[in-house]
């Protein structure tokens, strides 16, 4: 976390200088030790396990792969002025942290078409622009890497 944040830092400012970076390293440490007080995490790593990193790289791979298949979806409805059913879907994930819920539930959001409407404990309420977009919401690939990623 300690990395990404500073990162972020650098980014954001868009210069890199002897003060930013200093600025950068002491709030990026002050905010990693205050999220692993706060969330209750038992040690302070400044980087997570390699094995994480590449589970989260993967599922942002995911993520953006699916984003452009409901864009070009989207895409398609528009231009063919196709007959659009919008649906509410209702069901209920196999995901067990609120982190991994959330996450899913802002994935969906994120892909053109679908918005989440509610997430509460498990059960998910989905508006979709068309059937079509909400095929494999609940068991499809974004929400089986989450899975996986809960198992680490």
């Amino acid at each position: 976390m300690f990395i990404a944040l500073f990162l972020l830092w650098i980014i954001f400012n868009g210069r890199i200088t002897l003060e930013i970076l200093l600025i950068g390293l002491v709030i990026s440490a002050a905010l990693t030790f205050f999220w692993s007080r706060v969330f209750g995490k038992g040690h302070l790593s400044l980087l997570p396990s390699p094995r994480k990193l590449w589970k989260s790289f993967t599922y942002a791979l995911a993520l953006i792969k699916e984003m452009i298949l409901c864009n070009l979806q989207v895409m398609g409805l528009i231009l063919r002025r196709a007959e659009v059913h919008p649906r509410l879907i209702y069901f209920r994930t196999k995901l067990q942290s609120d982190t991994t819920r959330t996450i899913l539930a802002n994935s969906i959001t994120l892909t053109p078409g679908t918005i989440t409407v509610s997430a509460e404990d498990n059960l998910f309420c989905v508006h979709a622009l068309d059937a079509s977009l909400a095929e494999n919401l609940e068991d499809g690939p974004l929400a089986h890497r989450l899975h996986n990623m809960e198992e680490t």
